[in-house]
């Protein structure tokens, strides 16, 4: 039902790296490829946040995923492709938070991070 709108590609890692450094740190991440998913990403609305000297740009991105995708919080994104290849959003992008399961589909909100 839902397939025919997952027009769009995500190039889905996730991070293998376990353990502790030294100081009790995380060690730093790892991301390796998990694989390309068939996706619908969309922004429902950006807007600017001014506060005092500082402007920030907010954009509220959310993508959908099939249900049996493998997609779970803090996986990222390496970029999202139409079906031929092409790109349509460059940049890495965060899976945040929980991935909500619905009827149909799974649904992720989606953070920019390069």
């Amino acid at each position: 039902m839902i397939a025919g709108r997952l027009t769009m590609r995500a190039l889905v890692e996730r991070n293998q790296a376990s353990g502790r450094d030294g100081w009790n740190n995380p060690v730093a991440p790892d991301f390796q490829p998990l694989g390309t998913l068939p996706c619908f990403v969309w922004s429902n609305a950006s807007r600017e946040i001014v506060d005092g000297d500082k402007t920030a740009m907010v954009e509220d991105m959310r993508a959908l995923f099939a249900l049996s995708a493998d997609i779970a919080e803090h996986d990222e994104i390496a970029g999202i492709t139409d079906a031929k290849g092409n790109t349509l959003i460059s940049g890495r992008l965060k899976v945040e938070g929980p991935v909500q399961r619905k009827h149909t589909h799974q649904e992720a909100a989606l953070k920019r991070i390069g």
